[in-house]
């Protein structure tokens, strides 16, 4: 791949819509950098982290992660033993198939053994293909087992944990505005630090990141380009309790205000195109 000023240039043969390969601790580190590829990530082995204007993401084994195109990211803190799959879909592809949405694939989620072992082989048939037809319609398949996977990871990843801390995830998803741990636990039968505890250790985020994502997944879903409701209806609507929550929240995942982020600035000032501009030139290109 070449780069330009933050711009990647993946080399992807004209003749094919994407391609999928492994990649371990001997990945180059590439600064800051965006690309017109949609990416994915499935995370085999070992952890890592993902910074994205000033947010991290932390990928650990079975993680499942999309890259929108013009995302600016760069991976640090790779484990020894990183082992991950990296897939990159070309524009015509991904645009092909609208229910594709950057609004609620906004973190990394866990899938199952079960599900992140098929689509592991799902990838290695893929790289097997011997054709660029092959290939490419193992690609646009691979797109859309993943796509499902993801939306479906929390109920997969929910059947194997605690009781305790699937009761505390499905209630927080049902009712993110819910702020008391007591309550959570009292209801999974566990001490609140116990339950605070467990579900770090299974879910990969603590209580408070887990409700604070999906406060703002509802936010940004809700708000949409903020033409017919203010932000702090959109925030309350989302389950955030005030206005100072809200933007403590904001900046600590997205590394910039809401103001700046919905107008389409990143931390440094940089234009990029705002969430609801992208989803309408997907949706029309």
């Amino acid at each position: 791949m070449s780069a330009a000023v933050g711009v990647v240039k993946l080399d992807i043969p004209a003749n094919l819509v994407g391609l999928a390969w492994r990649a371990g601790p001997e990945l180059p580190i590439v600064s800051s950098h965006r690309h017109a590829e949609l990416e994915i990530n499935l995370v085999m082995r070992g952890s890592a982290t993902y910074l994205f204007s000033g947010r991290r993401d932390r990928l650990v084994r079975r993680s499942l992660l999309w890259l929108w195109p013009g995302r600016d990211h760069i991976l640090i803190d790779r484990s020894p033993d990183f082992d991950t799959w990296v897939v990159v879909f070309r524009p015509k592809l991904s645009r092909k198939h609208r229910q594709l949405d950057e609004g609620s694939s906004l973190y990394s989620r866990r899938l199952s053994e079960g599900e992140a072992d098929w689509l592991h082989r799902v990838l290695l048939a893929v790289t097997g293909a011997q054709t660029p037809a092959e290939n490419n319609a193992g690609m646009q398949f691979a797109l859309l087992q993943a796509w499902r996977l993801y939306i479906d990871a929390e109920e997969a990843l929910l059947e194997e944990v605690h009781p305790a801390v699937e009761r505390a995830a499905v209630r927080l998803r049902d009712d993110p505005s819910l702020d008391s741990v007591e309550e959570l636990a009292a209801a999974g039968g566990l001490s609140p630090s116990r339950l605070g505890r467990v579900f770090k250790a299974q879910m990969g985020v603590s209580l408070r990141e887990y409700r604070n994502q999906l406060r703002l997944e509802r936010f940004l879903q809700v708000h949409g380009n903020g033409a017919r409701r203010t932000v702090t209806r959109s925030l309350l609507e989302a389950g955030f309790g005030s206005q100072a929550q809200f933007y403590r929240a904001f900046r600590a995942a997205f590394g910039t205000s809401p103001s700046r982020y919905l107008r389409g600035e990143t931390a440094s000032g940089e234009r990029i195109s705002p969430l609801n501009e992208r989803r309408r030139r997907r949706d029309h290109g």
